[in-house]
Order: C-alpha cells, then structure tokens, then sequence
C-alpha cells in the first residue's frame, strides 16, 4: 500500500531529507550493517524457483505466448538482468545495500534488493550483504552494535554516491513497523546492468528464438550473455 505514497526525488546533496523524514519524529531508525550474512534474510522466490517459472510457461504457452503476456514481463526482464548482475557483482561487488526491515521475526523481511540474494546464490564466498535496515524504535537496542543512519546525506555517502547522483524515496507512515518502503538510486556504477524492460524483454525473445532449446537453470547464469547482440529485431 506504501507504494501510493508520494515520490521524493532528491540529488546528493540535498536540503531536502527523505532519511529524517522517514523516521517520523523518533518513531522509526535506521542502521547499516555493511555485513549481513545473507541467511538472515527471509525470501520465497529462489533462482531455481525463476527458471522452474520460465520453462513452465514457454512449455504450456509457447515462446510467444510467453514473451507477448504483460504480466511476463518484470520477470522476463529479471532473467536477463540476473545474467548481467552476477558477473558485475563479481567484478565490482555489490554497490547499492539492500532496503531491509526488522519486525520482532527470526528473519529481516525485504522491502527491495531481494534479487541480490538470488544473485549470491551463483557467487562462492558472497556470504553477506551490505544492507539498511529499518525498524521501529522500540527494536533500536538490538542493533546498537551498527551505525545509526539519520540523514540522507549520510545515506548517499554509504552508497558510495558522488555530487549530483539522483535518488528516490518511498516513505511509509508513523504507524508502520519501518520508515522508508522503498528507495532507488541511479548510479553510474550500475547504470550499464540496469536496462529497461522492454530492452530486456526483446533481447530475450531474440535469444531463445536463436537458441530454442534453452533450457533455464540456475547454472545458466553463470555465463554473462551479450545481449548486444539480440537487442534488435533481426
């Protein structure tokens, strides 16, 4: 429902500061934990799971029918960025810390960057996660040990943010568990591995019309794809 709220779109600097406002007054913090071990972190929805899901629906309704469903295509255009993704955070790491929260359960709950843990899961030795984590004050003595998070200047400062980077921000309300629902950051460091959907859904209709016997598994996406080459429609 969060997702209703506005928008804040701000630049590294800012006067304006989404992270202050997310903590509504005291009611909400805000950590980082630059080394979170990854099995912490509760998720549902495994690499496997993705490529059970795409052959799935290339069997039952064919290459076309599968490309042509709207519904298809936030998750035709994850595999193709999950094939990007795994050989950047292998050359660069991990550059944008994942949007966490902590509600009194055994595991932290995601609000965004769930695809990184997918992408850790073809990476040896990816045991943990740079990741903010926001709760509700009344949890605030069980992360004493990390750093308190209260401007967004600090918050661009961690992501490794340089003058003039955008951001963006959804907050949540007083009354949730957590501040901040959502938050994106656009930098140049990700800005090759983050194609648009529908780049990304005609490269990959390209490549299985080229290679149709594909069949998507976790090992799949170990070998960086070009998709260069079957972003046109030749």
């Amino acid at each position: 429902m969060y997702w209703n709220n506005p928008t804040i779109e701000v630049k590294y600097p800012s006067d304006r500061d989404p992270v202050a406002e997310s903590l509504h007054n005291g009611t909400h913090c805000l950590f980082y934990n630059p080394k979170l071990d990854k099995t912490t972190i509760g998720y549902t929805q495994s690499l496997n799971d993705i490529c059970d899901w795409a052959n799935r629906c290339i069997r039952d309704t064919g290459l076309d029918g599968f490309i042509n469903n709207p519904q298809n295509h936030y998750d035709i255009a994850n595999i193709v960025k999950l094939n990007m993704w795994i050989d950047d955070i292998i050359k660069q790491g991990i550059v944008k810390p994942m949007n966490l929260f902590y509600d009194g359960k055994e595991k932290y709950g995601i609000n965004n960057g769930e695809s990184r843990l997918r992408a850790a899961e073809r990476i040896p030795g990816l045991d943990n996660i740079p990741a903010f984590i926001g709760c509700h004050h009344k949890f605030a003595e069980n992360f004493s040990h990390l750093e308190n998070v209260t401007s967004f200047n600090r918050f661009a400062e961690i992501c490794g943010a340089s003058v003039g980077d955008q951001f963006l921000f959804t907050l949540t309300d007083p009354e949730a568990l957590f501040g901040i629902f959502w938050y994106e950051y656009a930098s140049p460091k990700t800005a090759p591995v983050t194609p648009s959907e529908q780049y990304c859904v005609k490269a990959l209709h390209n490549y299985l019309t080229q290679h149709p016997d594909t069949v998507f598994t976790p090992e799949w996406f170990d070998t960086l794809v070009d998709w260069a080459d079957y972003k046109s429609n030749s």
